[in-house]
């Protein structure tokens, strides 16, 4: 009788499975929590994806962690800065080890698996463009233009600095171990075809709010995409139109919050005086964004204080930028004593957090603002953007206002000030005016080096210089000269002759305009150079006579990501 029971059983059970629509019994619908199967059944699910990409990137290349490893795509520890020195001016703390970088780096890894998460998150969103009835098909495609947008720009960066990676075009939905690498030329034709794409559909820069790319920003990747496959022409006609289409200007005149800023100086001694010029105002928070007037802006991203999705304190959800590239003054740990013992203190004005590490080398110090003859000349080498004296600013000082020299140092600690820890230059545009309400543990304002403001990812100067680099390519070395001394005639600075323009010119006008905005890094594997560069201006390279070779023109494949892909060979780049 139990025998009978049992295979009556059995032969429901299998009666129930024919009868059962397979493709439905095997299909899992997530109820309680959200996923791509059930979360894009709404116009507005759409346009919060993206909003989460723009999250991600802002967290993942603007970050809010004290790591001096995260702003290394900036140009730290490459030619701009150099990372740590001990009390002898050793470089002791660099970030790549250039001279052993291999495939185990911590940074490769972390930035090649972030690009590919945020590719992962586009093809979601374009995949499953189609699963709903859209009101209006424009808005569907503007939709499916950004996605495409944010795609290819990734996939730029993988391709600059990796060459070529495996190309994934749809939402992986179940685990895959057998990617193959595509070519780097094949890379940038996708990225091309996804940005003509958004050049048509996306939003234009009047239909979006501030932190959304525009229309213009996927012209502005366009043309860096088209120098890269050689199309210089297509390169000059993206740059174009952005630069001729009626919507972007330099900004030439002063403007914003602070443009009528008055203050007493470094020394913090004597009258009040007009602070500041128009570059000094670009980089002032509350001046990042088109509404306040800022034609020059075409995508950046946004840090608000103490709001919903900005930061809810002092410390969480900000860019750490002045921590890492600020002045060089150890106000609060008692390194910055006179010769009586009393040590300077936190100002809330310009003066930044003193920083540790994150100097500056001597190409981005002395060697690009001593072109032409333009150091006392060229605005963004002014007082008001790059600070290289330091004063005694504790009132009680006997020293007060009297520049920090080893006269006036306390001795003991002399060995730090010669080792370049107490005189690096500290940049103003990563500094910020007012440091909120956060206070140190002495009670003063500050900002613990977070910059409170907004930033700039893609800036109408870098188009200019995109198209300079075109037309060079392209043998019309006049008009490239002609772009270049717009940016330059902005900053009081000599014009250049056409026949100064070559690439390194370019870079130098970059290192100049663009300090700490432009992926540096990128840049540099991009254009191939980073060797060479390394070899010229890293001060860790020049110090210990490291030997760097040309393998570094592209990153190393992560390990990790070879060792999981057992399904294929993922082949590593030569070198490594």
């Amino acid at each position: 009788m139990k025998d009978l029971k049992y295979i009556t059983s059995l032969l429901l059970v299998l009666l129930f499975l024919v009868a059962c629509n397979e493709d439905q019994f095997i299909t899992e619908k997530p109820k309680d929590f959200l996923s791509p199967e059930n979360a894009f059944g709404t116009e507005q699910a759409f346009v919060s994806a993206l909003a989460d990409i723009y999250l991600d990137n802002r967290n993942g290349f603007y970050s809010p962690g004290d790591g001096i490893g995260n702003f290394a795509i900036l140009g730290v520890d490459v030619d701009l800065t150099w990372a740590q020195q001990d009390k002898e001016g050793v470089y002791t703390s660099d970030i790549f080890n250039w001279n052993t970088f291999n495939a185990d780096d911590g940074f490769s890894k972390s930035l090649y698996a972030r690009c590919y998460r945020l590719i992962f998150k586009a093809n979601t969103i374009i995949g499953r463009i189609n699963d709903i009835s859209w009101e209006s098909e424009a808005d569907k495609n503007a939709i499916e233009g950004e996605a495409r947008f944010l795609r290819a720009y990734y996939y730029r960066l993988l391709a600059n600095m990796w060459g070529g990676v495996p190309l994934v075009l749809e939402e992986i939905q179940d685990p895959k171990y057998d990617f193959v690498r595509d070519t780097r030329e094949n890379v940038y034709l996708q990225c091309k075809e996804d940005l003509e794409f958004a050049t048509q559909h996306m939003y234009t820069v009047d239909q979006v709010p501030a932190g959304r790319a525009p229309r213009a920003a996927a012209y502005h990747i366009l043309s860096e995409i088209n120098i890269q496959l050689g199309d210089y022409q297509g390169a000059i006609d993206a740059a174009s139109a952005v630069i001729d289409g009626g919507n972007f200007a330099l900004m030439t005149n002063r403007f914003g919050l602070f443009k009528d800023f008055q203050w007493r100086g470094y020394d913090y001694t004597g009258p009040t005086e007009p602070w500041g010029d128009v570059y000094w105002d670009l980089f002032r928070k509350g001046n990042f964004n088109r509404s306040s007037g800022n034609t020059e802006t075409i995508w950046n991203v946004q840090f608000e204080y103490n709001v919903l999705g900005g930061s809810t304190d002092g410390v969480n959800g900000q860019f750490v930028l002045e921590r890492w590239v600020g002045g060089r003054v150890y106000w609060n740990s008692g390194w910055a004593r006179d010769l009586n013992g009393l040590r300077n203190v936190y100002k809330d004005t310009l003066m930044g957090r003193p920083t540790g590490l994150g100097g500056a080398t001597d190409y981005l110090e002395n060697q690009v603002w001593n072109f032409n003859g333009d150091f006392d000349k060229d605005i963004r080498n002014s007082k008001y953007n790059i600070q290289r004296t330091y004063y005694w600013n504790n009132p009680e000082s006997a020293f007060f206002g009297m520049p920090m020299t080893e006269d006036t140092y306390q001795q003991s600690l002399l060995p730090r000030f010669r080792s370049g820890r107490m005189s690096q230059p500290s940049f103003k545009k990563n500094v910020s005016l007012f440091h909120e309400d956060y206070k140190t543990q002495d009670g003063e304002n500050s900002t613990d080096g977070r910059i409170f403001k907004d930033w700039y990812i893609i800036r109408l100067a870098e188009t200019y210089l995109l198209r300079a680099e075109a037309y060079y390519r392209n043998g019309n070395s006049d008009l490239a000269a002609a772009d270049i001394n717009t940016i330059r005639s902005r900053a009081n600075a000599t014009p250049v002759t056409p026949g100064q323009v070559d690439l390194d010119l370019i870079l130098d006008e970059r290192a100049r305009e663009l300090h700490f905005e432009e992926y540096r890094l990128n840049t540099l594997l991009r254009m191939g150079k980073l060797a060479e560069y390394l070899r010229k201006y890293h001060s860790s390279t020049l110090e210990n006579g490291y030997t760097i070779d040309d393998r570094v023109n592209l990153l190393p494949i992560p390990n990790r990501e070879i060792e999981l892909n057992t399904g294929a060979v993922l082949e590593q780049n030569p070198g490594y």
